[in-house]
């Protein structure tokens, strides 16, 4: 069985298209002109030319991404002549900006040596223990002596920390009574309501230190501290615009006095890659969770954190998820070493072991690779009573400019006869020993000079390494390759007859 081709069916056209008296057939289209302009423009070729450039007319196309091209009145005659002013780097400024040119002096000012007491007004002892030391600190002391009332940029339009401070520190250390700093206090929202106009006006209209710190209310000595400074910050950023850069708000004579720097690195332990972030701090909180002693919660501090398993981390070199190792350390000492013993838990418990620390303290062991820790003196310290935060009692120990001590209760103040070493300790504020800073620079500059020779000695050390590790091939002789003469004939005495050998050819290999 033959099986007939398969064809295709005839096409069907419309009644139009065929006439009556016709067969079914193709026909062409009545009107051939619309229908060629149906279709769409032929394309054009052109001959390459073999300079690789388009053979296309030009401005017979206007490219959709062309500049505009000025027109003649704009387009300037001669060239202008280059300017005699360098041109400033994207950065440039806000990196030499600063925002305080003077000298941190931490010598105490003349005619100062110790403060007075200070009045409870219901709960305020923690803001107490906190001003005292604060009003203790010698180069706070020249920073707010030197700020004026009259040319305060802070003016009337809120709050400025800086001239309150200024009030309680001239009335503490020129007066001989105790007295109520009313002057910050107020400044506290008071837990029992608005009690007066002008509280109504203040925490309406102007700043506070802290709205979540009530006065009347036991509160954190440490917490209110930070506030407080964070208070004397903004003072100084008054004049400028709320998007300031971040490196130029550091630059302040509070971040010149409190402030320091911390590198947190985290090193992959697959390529050993390492990445480094700073983190600007005004003080240093330690856990003393089992740790009896103050040089041992620093070095917990510092301690390394092993990222593995669920904590793995993401190695930016490697693309993937790794184990790496943690760390935290001091990058850049401050002038004013504040640390904050961590005595109370998350669960409201209080840690009441006592913490031993010393009078003089070095950050060496706790600083940052080819960067110098210098020694601290102690001279103030805060300390608790009580079992828990929401109750107790907060005092001070200070030493005025005699290098005597002082145990600063609320109003009363006593002499103490050495440096005080109380079980419970809170907050410990050091100052940086005179001097160090200029043995800072040139430690720092000798670090960095040896470890840039240690770095040329270990490449050096690698490349005679290499060179010495190198293979430089294999001499060996090979057989001559090519048409051989033939075998010399003996002479009758057996001697061989003379003629030109034909040296070996040396063929040198590298494997």
């Amino acid at each position: 069985m033959l099986a007939s081709p398969l064809l295709p069916a005839a096409p069907v056209f419309p009644a139009s298209h065929v006439s009556d008296d016709a067969p079914l057939q193709y026909r062409p289209a009545r009107d051939k002109e619309a229908f060629n302009s149906l279709l769409p423009p032929p394309v054009e070729f052109v001959e390459g030319s073999s300079s690789g450039a388009f053979a296309v007319p030009p401005g017979k196309y206007e490219p959709i991404n062309a500049s505009p091209k000025a027109s003649k009145l704009d387009r300037p005659e001669a060239p202008a002549q280059p300017s005699a002013t360098p041109t400033t780097a994207p950065g440039a400024s806000t990196k030499d900006k600063s925002l305080y040119n003077g000298s941190i002096d931490v010598s105490w000012p003349d005619g100062l040596n110790r403060g007075t007491g200070l009045y409870n007004n219901g709960n305020t002892c923690f803001l107490n223990s906190a001003l005292q030391c604060l009003l203790h600190t010698p180069p706070l002391l020249r920073a707010l002596a030197a700020h004026k009332e009259d040319s305060c940029k802070v003016g009337a339009k809120g709050f400025c920390m800086s001239c309150s401070m200024k009030g309680v520190m001239i009335e503490a250390h020129r007066g001989s009574r105790a007295f109520a700093p009313t002057a910050i206090s107020l400044k506290l929202p008071s837990q029992f309501g608005l009690m007066s106009c002008q509280s109504v006006i203040d925490q309406l209209f102007y700043s506070v230190i802290a709205k979540h710190l009530k006065r009347g209310r036991q509160e954190d000595s440490h917490e209110f501290l930070r506030y407080a400074i964070d208070a004397l910050q903004k003072a100084c950023l008054a004049e400028q615009s709320r998007k300031t850069d971040p490196k130029v708000a550091e630059t302040t004579w509070v971040h010149q006095i409190f402030g320091g720097r911390l590198r947190s690195r985290v090193t992959c332990l697959s390529c050993g890659y390492n990445s480094d972030t700073f983190d600007r701090v005004l003080d240093i909180s330690v856990d003393i969770n089992h740790q009896q002693v103050l040089k041992d919660a620093l070095k917990k501090f510092v301690a390394i954190d092993h990222l593995k398993g669920a904590d793995k981390y993401k190695c930016e070199k490697c693309k993937k998820h790794v184990n790496a190792d943690k760390r935290f350390t001091i990058d850049e000492a401050p002038l004013i070493l504040t640390i904050h013993l961590k005595r109370f838990s998350p669960m409201g418990r209080k840690i009441p072991h006592h913490v031993q620390y010393d009078q003089d303290l070095s950050l060496q062991p706790y600083m940052s690779e080819n960067r110098f820790g210098p020694m601290y003196s102690l001279y103030g310290v805060i300390c608790h009573a009580g079992s828990n935060p929401n109750s107790g009692h907060y005092y001070a120990f200070v030493k005025s400019k005699d290098s005597r001590w002082w145990e600063m209760n609320d109003e009363s103040v006593s002499h103490v006869g050495s440096s005080p070493h109380k079980k419970n300790a809170y907050m410990l504020f050091y100052i940086r020993r005179k001097g160090q800073g200029s043995e800072a620079a040139v430690n720092t500059t000798q670090q960095s000079t040896q470890s840039r020779h240690s770095l040329i000695g270990s490449m050096k050390k690698r490349k005679e390494r290499d060179e010495a590790d190198e293979d430089i091939g294999t001499k060996v002789s090979a057989p001559f390759i090519g048409p051989l003469l033939p075998s010399p004939v003996l002479e009758a005495d057996g001697s061989e007859p003379k003629r030109q050998k034909m040296s070996q050819v040396a063929i040198v290999v590298h494997i």
